[in-house]
């Protein structure tokens, strides 16, 4: 073998050693409901549709978001939601608030086919992130409507805050969100509240 072919095996051997090279793991997050599973409902209860919440296209994607001081959005690409994000949210918020408000089915958008809806909590979030500090920012604009879409509350604009435990670790940044998103369940609970009495 000559030197030149000696030379192209070696540049392809090195080539794949490179390519072999070890990166982090992709790990996976999730959002929960912080309330206990409810009770069964009545046969009276209210059917209560949570969303659509529209989310900004920063955020439509699997990996887990952050922001700098500045206006710098970093994107995560070894940290990733189990789920899309926008469906985690109605599922939770959902699951919250049908765990706070007593004759209340909570259904979360995207509804289930044939489901006669008596309100709908529907909204834009603005902002869902963390810093770089931790700090966790739920910026939303929402508002409560009837079965013919005529406003019955709102909308209201709302920032909810809460803080990871530890700044940068997806895990805490992912607790923090769930703190978030029950405030903004517990808003929506309680303006239920004072509408259903």
């Amino acid at each position: 073998m000559n030197l030149l072919g000696k030379l192209a095996i070696t540049t392809a051997l090195l080539s794949l050693l490179a390519a072999c090279g070890s990166s982090p793991p992709v790990r996976y997050y999730s959002l929960e409901p912080l309330q206990p599973v409810a009770e069964n409902d009545s046969a009276s209860a209210r059917i209560v549709g949570l969303g659509p919440l529209q989310l900004p296209d920063y955020l439509k994607r699997p990996q887990i978001v952050t922001r700098s001081d500045s206006a710098e959005v970093a994107v995560d690409d070894f940290a990733r939601w189990s789920e899309p994000l926008d469906q985690a949210i109605h599922g939770v918020v959902a699951s919250n608030v049908d765990s706070l408000v007593a004759d209340v089915v909570m259904v979360a958008y995207p509804y289930i086919t044939g489901v006669n809806i008596d309100y709908s909590v529907v909204g834009q979030i603005d902002r869902f992130d963390a810093d770089a500090r931790g700090n966790v920012e739920l910026s939303v604009q929402w508002a409560l409507v009837g079965p013919k879409k005529e406003l019955l509350a709102g909308p209201e604009r709302h920032r909810y805050v809460a803080r990871a435990a530890k700044a940068g670790d997806p895990d805490a940044v992912a607790r923090a969100m769930n703190d978030a998103l029950m405030q903004f369940s517990q808003d929506i609970a309680a303006k239920l509240d004072t509408r259903l009495r």
